[in-house]
């Protein structure tokens, strides 16, 4: 009897502790770009590209995204500046100067977390018909400094 119980005592031991691990590796899964600046991705995919500066300008209620040779890589066109969801469409759009022809999402979403102490935060992601082989872009914007 005391056998059979170490014996079932040593299998649930094993079983315990060389079982798999609960983590979760979803490689398919789209990485939310993270960190201070703006940052996006592409058609879902895994490369995080940075833009060298952005500002938030709320006479124009829009994001501007420039690349290091100061030319435009993203403006995002906003009919508010308070934290909130906005819909892209008739008032609201997304538009990725870093491809040629120029992406406009026709579909998708900015959400501004915060707009306190002059600066800006949130997401954004938006899809659309192939422009310059994008479909899609996700992104975030985190700490952008607000200006008039």
């Amino acid at each position: 009897m005391k056998t059979k119980f170490l014996v079932l005592a040593l299998v649930i031991f094993t079983i315990t502790f060389s079982s798999c691990s609960k983590d979760d590796d979803d490689s398919s899964a789209t990485p939310t770009p993270t960190g201070n600046g703006f940052r996006w991705t592409e058609n879902g995919g895994t490369t995080v590209n940075t833009a060298a500066s952005a500002t938030f300008s709320t006479q124009y209620k829009t994001l501007i995204a420039k690349d290091a040779s100061n030319a435009t890589v993203f403006e995002i066109n906003l009919d508010g500046t308070t934290p909130a969801t906005y819909t892209v469409g008739a008032t609201n759009a997304i538009t990725y100067a870093g491809v040629s022809p120029f992406f406009i999402a026709d579909a998708g979403n900015v959400i501004i977390t915060t707009n306190a102490s002059d600066k800006v935060s949130g997401t954004f992601q938006g899809t659309g018909t192939a422009a310059g082989g994008i479909t899609s872009v996700t992104g975030t914007f985190t700490n952008i400094t607000v200006v008039p």
